[in-house]
Order: structure tokens, then C-alpha cells, then sequence
């Protein structure tokens, strides 16, 4: 409670300063809400804008308590502690008795399928979504006891200045949204977390297997997958045609792509192994000329990165993923051997922590 009234009077004080520098005669509706039915009509408009920015650095703010205090909860009491977490209902199916084998096939068989859709009273901007994301990011900045006061003074102000962006981009959308618009919104949210936290789901599952049933191997399918109706749906909109689902396919495949592009860069940079230090097991070398290979550019990424497997293997897989002069692969889970490959040599060479990334 301390915490979300420190933080509460921290974004009133920012967001304050904000109004007093862009319409200080609406003040009055952060100050004295009481007194508010005597602003003019002029302003009501910049009086609304004031209390709709409130009330989204309330709800920021409360998200950012919330996870605080689970972080809190957990340092304290351990993972078990955190109701709703992954760690606490494992605890509760092992205290109950469930046998490791229904456990197992229930993993194996876990089918979760959350939809994405465009709901029309959904206004805002991906702009500004993107804006409330950069301040909850600030606002965990700000939690580390790390910065000296200059450093958390110019924290606060690049946080003053993502409120008044706020104030300046303007919420609602002042023309309704195309359905290639509405697609851009949808992947966004693939974008900035979808992505990552499917990733992160996972290994919270593992650790909570690990935890409670160290029997089962730590191994677990990945349980989500993600539909959207943006852009396919068949509900009499008339400006949903087959072109515009060949484009929302087309744009989803994109993002797909990207973001496994950018993870297989990350991966190349990362993995900087010399074979000249460490053996490299002579199946994932085989491995590793079949994908130059396919890549058509083997020698200049031989060239690029001697002596280093990995930079290489994760370079090939990128060209091949991206160029349409490489032998493409014919299926994600031809991408996925290839990944799962990498993973098994570097556990080979007692290099466990590097697989898991």
C-alpha cells in the first residue's frame, strides 16, 4: 500500500506538471475534482484529456504495485506463496497427490488458443499503448535502490516527458480504423510480448515441474497457440475481403519472421564457441555443412566467422529463413530440428546453461 501511494503521488506530481505547462486552467479537475462542474465549456475537452490520462497512470501504476508486491511475495515465501502462479498450483496438484504420469499426460496434451481480435470499442493508438509501456518501464527503472539522486532525477524527467507525449499524441483515433490498421494493432501485442512471454510461460513451467516433480523430465511443450480473427473474420463487414485476408496472412507471417530473425541475430552474436577451444561434436558439424549449404553463402560465412560453429550454423539458418535465394525450409519444424540440434551439441559440450537460452 506504501508502495502504490508513493508511486501514485510521484505520477499526480509529473502529471501535474504536464497541465500546468499545457492547460493550467484545467488544474482543477486533478486538484479539486469537487470544483470540476465549473470549468468552461472550452475547456472540458482538455479537462477530459486530463482525467483520461489519470486514469491510465492509475492503472499503469496499480499493474506495476501489483507485480511488486508478487515479486515481494515470492522473495519472502518463496515461488509457492504466489497465488495464481504456476509454482503455487503445481504445489497444490503434488499436495493432493497426482500421480507424475497424469501429470505428464495432461502437459502433453495441454491446448490453450487465445484469439486476438479488433473489438470496435477498442480506441486506442498503438502509439499510445507503446507510450504506456515505455513508462511502466521506466516506473521499474525507478524501483532499483542503484541511482544516484541526479541519476533518478533525469529518470523522472524522461518520465515527465513520456506523460507529455502522452498529452500531445492524443488518445482516440480521429478517423475510424482500417482493418490493415486494426491488423498492425493486433500484432503489436505479438511485438512487445506475446512472443517472449510464450517463451517465459514455459520456463516458469519448468522450474515449477523441476520444483515439485523432479521425476518428470524439465521438458514442456509449449501450450499456447495464437489466432486472430483480424482481418478473417466472415461477420457481414464489408471491408473484410479475400485480398484483405491475404494480407493479414502475409503480415502475420512477417512478424513471425521477424521475430525469429532477430532471435537467430541475437543467437549468432551470443554464441561465440571456437571450435579451436572446444570439441564440437562431429554430427552437428555434419549438420552444420548441410545448412551453409543451403544457405548459397558458405563462404563468406566461413569467412565472416572462422572457427566459430555457432555463429555460423545460427548465421545460415537466418539466410535461409530471409533470402529468397537460399533453399527456404519447407516447414517450421524443419527450423525447429535445426534449433533443437544446436541446443543437444551444446548440452554434449557440458555447455547447459548456453542451450537454454
Amino acid at each position: 500500500a506504501a508502495y502504490i501511494d508513493e508511486i501514485t503521488i510521484m505520477l499526480r506530481d509529473l502529471l501535474r506538471q504536464v497541465i500546468r505547462l499545457r492547460e493550467p486552467a484545467v488544474l482543477t479537475v486533478i486538484d479539486e475534482p469537487d470544483e470540476a462542474s465549473g470549468i468552461p465549456p472550452h475547456l472540458i475537452e482538455h479537462a477530459l484529456q486530463a482525467i483520461g490520462i489519470w486514469l491510465q497512470l492509475l492503472n499503469i501504476a496499480e499493474e506495476n504495485a501489483a507485480i511488486r508486491h508478487r515479486r515481494q511475495s515470492e522473495k519472502l515465501g518463496g515461488p509457492d506463496v504466489v497465488m495464481g502462479s504456476l509454482s503455487h498450483a503445481f504445489s497444490q496438484v503434488a499436495a493432493f497427490g497426482v500421480a507424475p504420469e497424469t501429470v505428464q499426460r495432461a502437459l502433453d496434451t495441454l491446448d490453450v488458443q487465445p484469439t486476438i481480435t479488433a473489438h470496435p470499442t477498442e480506441a486506442k493508438r498503438v502509439t499510445v499503448l507503446e507510450i504506456h509501456r515505455r513508462i511502466y518501464l521506466k516506473l521499474y527503472e525507478l524501483e532499483s535502490p542503484r541511482w544516484t539522486p541526479r541519476e533518478r532525477a533525469g529518470l523522472l524527467n524522461l518520465l515527465r516527458n513520456e506523460i507529455d507525449l502522452l498529452w500531445m499524441t492524443g488518445e482516440i483515433r480521429v478517423e475510424k480504423p482500417t482493418v490493415e490498421s486494426e491488423i498492425f494493432w493486433g500484432l503489436h501485442f505479438f511485438r512487445e510480448a506475446l512472443f517472449d512471454r510464450t517463451a517465459s510461460l514455459c520456463d516458469l513451467m519448468e522450474f515449477a515441474l523441476r520444483r515439485h516433480y523432479p521425476e518428470i523430465p524439465a521438458r514442456v511443450r509449449p501450450p499456447l497457440k495464437f489466432s486472430s480473427w483480424i482481418g478473417g473474420d466472415r461477420d457481414g463487414n464489408p471491408f473484410v475481403t479475400v485480398a484483405t485476408t491475404r494480407n493479414a496472412l502475409a503480415e502475420n507471417r512477417r512478424a513471425a519472421v521477424e521475430r525469429l530473425s532477430k532471435r537467430l541475430t541475437e543467437l549468432s552474436q551470443l554464441i561465440s564457441l571456437s571450435g579451436n577451444e572446444v570439441k564440437v561434436p562431429e554430427q552437428f558439424l555434419a549438420r552444420l555443412a548441410v545448412q551453409l549449404d543451403a544457405s548459397g553463402e558458405a563462404e563468406q560465412i566461413r569467412q565472416r566467422n572462422p572457427v566459430e560453429p555457432f555463429r555460423q550454423f545460427f548465421s545460415a539458418l537466418n539466410i535461409r529463413l530471409n533470402k529468397p535465394d537460399a533453399k527456404p525450409f519447407q516447414h517450421i519444424d524443419d527450423l525447429i530440428a535445426e534449433l533443437a540440434a544446436a541446443e543437444n551439441a551444446l548440452v554434449e559440450m557440458k555447455a547447459v546453461s548456453i542451450a537454454a537460452t
